[in-house]
């Protein structure tokens, strides 16, 4: 972390390692655990900044996906988005979540890397939810 309490390069890389093997090795069992701390997630999530709505958004794409209500998406992307759930579980990451107000700067950076990777899937996942809620589908 540098000064003013933002990533350095040094740890961007880390964040960035980290995200990749970690969706690389992401299981369906994983994917049951991170459901399974669902009301610790949304609390880790609301320190995420600006990142909530995302998170809420992508926290139901998974629960959708778990109870098989959709499947129209890649494992890659499912795998990401646990990981990224699993991360931010996680107090000893990159940056530990002990440290007052810099602890999650990590986390959201994990949570922008799925944001941009994937945002074809993620207007996919919109789009879909949006026309259920509308009884379209």
């Amino acid at each position: 972390m540098d000064q003013n309490g933002k990533m350095n390069a040094q740890d961007n890389v880390k964040v960035n390692a980290a995200f990749s093997k970690g969706c690389e090795n992401f299981t369906e069992s994983q994917l049951d655990e991170v459901l399974s701390e669902e009301d610790l997630a949304r609390e880790k999530a609301a320190k995420l900044g600006g990142f909530f709505e995302e998170f809420e958004l992508l926290w139901q794409m998974l629960k959708d996906y778990h109870s098989g209500a959709y499947r129209d998406v890649p494992w890659r992307f499912i795998a990401a988005v646990g990981f990224a759930v699993f991360y931010l579980l996680n107090p000893f990451d990159v940056v530990p979540d002990v440290l007052p107000v810099i602890g999650y700067v990590d986390d959201a950076a994990v949570f922008s890397l799925v944001l941009s990777s994937f945002k074809s899937e993620i207007e996919k996942y919109k789009r879909s939810s949006t026309l259920k809620r509308k009884g379209g589908v």
